[in-house]
């Protein structure tokens, strides 16, 4: 069972203090068992797809197997719907997420998927019993989407995301942020906290937790 006490943490260079039970996740590679941390499905089935071996393990298809970005759009096209429906959730996730709620914590799910997605990302959020409170995705036509500005707007003080670039963003506007680990992150160098599960996830929350219980004395 959590506990949610206000308390201050260090992130990166900043100290960010959290006190109002807001909580943002990412879905792809955080919700969802998409990357064991050596292979992603995404680049797994692109491989398939195309015919040619990963030559680097990168966020983006055409970076790993060396495609141009019309045909990683086409693949894209033809597997996501299918990736989305029948991909698996990550173990512990539900219950981590039951017991924020079980605080009044503030759920946000924060997404790169596009907005064209909704009713596929809320069927499967829904078929594994994921409680949250809004789900935010791209708005898709090129628009840029910072999840970074997202959070501020949304009052978010701790965020989880497995895209490197995406966690800079977030402290970048002040929000704490950990890293879940993936193929497409190993190696990069990082000061932001990586997690391996959600597990991992959980025992960030209640460090933080028990820092606010030192701080309190």
């Amino acid at each position: 069972m959590l506990n949610y006490h206000q308390h201050t943490t260090r992130n990166c260079k900043e100290v960010v203090t959290i006190k109002k039970r807001v909580f943002g996740f990412d879905i792809d590679g955080v919700l969802t068992a998409d990357d064991n941390g050596t292979d992603n499905i995404w680049l797994t089935k692109a491989s398939e797809y195309f015919k040619l071996p990963v030559i680097k393990q990168s966020f983006y298809i055409e970076e790993a197997l060396g495609v141009s970005e019309q045909q990683a759009d086409l693949f894209f096209q033809k597997v996501v719907r299918s990736i989305i429906t029948n991909v698996t959730i990550r173990p512990y996730c539900v219950q981590v997420l039951n017991e924020l709620s079980e605080i009044e914590a503030e759920i946000h799910l924060i997404t790169a998927r596009d907005e064209k997605f909704r009713d596929l990302t809320e069927n499967w959020l829904a078929k594994h019993k994921v409680p949250y409170d809004t789900l935010h995705m791209s708005p898709g036509s090129g628009q840029k989407y910072s999840k970074g500005a997202k959070c501020v707007e949304l009052g978010v003080e701790f965020f989880v995301d497995d895209n490197l670039e995406n966690c800079i963003d977030v402290t970048n506007h002040g929000v704490h942020v950990v890293l879940f680990e993936a193929s497409h992150n190993k190696g990069r160098k990082t000061n932001i906290t990586r997690v391996s599960d959600w597990l991992d996830i959980k025992d960030q929350i209640h460090s933080i937790l028990r820092s606010s219980s030192h701080i309190a004395r």
